[in-house]
């Protein structure tokens, strides 16, 4: 019986440890009013899968509007984005944010840098747990920070 428990125990644990958490520990598949109830400040809109958002979030000194998408009332993705005075300070935000990446997931697993002056360009992503985290430098000057939750397919799937 000890055997059993202890297995089970075991079992519970690995699996809060693999659970697909995004930005700020928010698990995927959480539904709008868990969402609400860990994030006081999201606010309820209606903009197609966006049904909550922050207009302005502090990060590493610029300000951010963030967007949580829903699919079937189940947090899917979480985007954060912030429009920069210019490509230059956009390159700089994402070279900080790219720093602050690495620390917590290590090295992205694909990295698209354009140092090009015609068109700059940071394309990186990194994958965590059942979680990518992808930046991107948009529109020029627009940095795009998204965590979403890995699709997992099942063999039949494929």
């Amino acid at each position: 019986m000890l055997k059993f428990l202890l297995s089970t125990a075991l079992l519970l644990l690995a699996s809060a440890a693999t659970a697909q958490s995004l930005w700020r520990d928010v698990p995927a598949g959480a539904s709008p009013a868990e969402v609400a109830a860990l994030i006081p400040e999201a606010r309820p809109v209606s903009r197609g899968p966006v049904l909550l958002e922050i207009s302005q979030h502090e990060l590493l000194d610029a300000a951010f509007s963030v967007a949580f998408e829903f699919e079937q009332n189940k947090l899917k993705a979480i985007t954060l984005r912030s429009q920069t005075a210019s490509a230059d300070a956009a390159r700089v935000l994402a070279q900080r944010i790219t720093s602050s990446l690495r620390s917590r997931y290590g090295l992205e697993i694909s990295t698209k840098s354009r140092q090009d002056d015609v068109i700059p360009g940071i394309d990186r992503k990194w994958s965590y747990r059942k979680a990518s985290v992808h930046l991107q430098v948009v529109e020029g000057s627009v940095v795009r920070l998204r965590y979403q939750a890995e699709i997992t397919r099942s063999t039949s799937q494929i």
